[in-house]
């Protein structure tokens, strides 16, 4: 395997080890994680009473479409990240390197916040009248009271890690990715796959708007900075639209003292 690949596998590794480390280590706040939901709710107080907590309450009685919500939710994140981030590393050049640090930076930036600032998801801040919707059809799968994690486990995961919400962060960041991809279908694909999330997330109440809105912010902040880099990185090679300070670099002389 090239060093390369060694690379960037050891650092998936590393941030799936850390993220899992940090959930599990931050659930046990649960005042402060209580407060800071309870500001969320200050902040967006119009939009939660009258957007989400509705849609919330009408979700949980269309049994047709909560179940589906509900797998949707547990499992689609799990697998359509990778299948989009490998679909990239079959294209490769920059379509792949923009969408492999842009997610590892996303995920960093999430961790951190994660581990300083604790939130609870709507359905477990007992005066917002939200109903856990993955508890009420937990019949339906494997899920019991804490989320999507499995009935025997569900103390083993940090539920108080909602800001922000990697569910759709990642769903945007597949979207930016199919649609680099070109074809139409990848493209009406990059469009539902986050929209369709923004209507999970919310109307099974596991994460409020803003909670939306700081996994987007992860994503573009990330994106950013990978292509700041990359900008900053080309820079010193660019003159008027030629490589001249490049050739003179492969052939000793020193950047700028090339007649132009």
């Amino acid at each position: 395997m090239p060093a390369t690949a060694l690379l960037e596998l050891g650092v998936l590794v590393a941030l799936f080890t850390a993220y899992n480390v940090i959930r599990a280590m931050q659930g046990t706040d649960v005042d402060a994680a209580l407060d800071h939901a309870h500001s969320i709710v200050g902040a967006e107080r119009w939009l939660f009473d009258h957007v989400e907590r509705p849609l919330n309450h009408w979700l949980v009685t269309v049994t047709v479409l909560a179940v589906p919500a509900c797998y949707f939710y547990a499992v689609f994140h799990y697998v359509a990240t990778p299948f989009v981030l490998f679909r990239s590393w079959r294209i490769g050049g920059w379509v792949y390197r923009r969408g492999y640090w842009t997610i590892v930076l996303a995920s960093a930036i999430a961790l951190v916040v994660y581990a300083r600032y604790p939130v609870a998801p709507p359905r477990l801040v007992p005066d917002l009248d939200s109903i856990d919707v993955m508890r009420r059809f937990a019949d339906y799968g494997w899920w019991g009271e804490a989320a999507s994690a499995p009935r025997a486990i569900g103390d083993a995961t940090n539920q108080y890690a909602a800001m922000p919400s990697l569910h759709f962060g990642w769903s945007l960041w597949c979207g930016i990715q199919m649609w680099s991809f070109g074809a139409r279908r990848w493209r009406i694909a990059a469009v539902v796959y986050p929209t369709l999330q923004v209507f999970v997330v919310i109307g099974t109440a596991n994460h409020f708007a803003l909670d939306v809105v700081g996994g987007a912010a992860c994503v573009l902040v990330a994106i950013g900075v990978v292509w700041g880099v990359r900008v900053l990185g080309e820079r010193p090679w660019r003159s008027d639209g030629r490589d001249l300070d490049r050739k003179a670099v492969q052939h000793g002389i020193p950047a700028g003292c090339v007649e132009q």
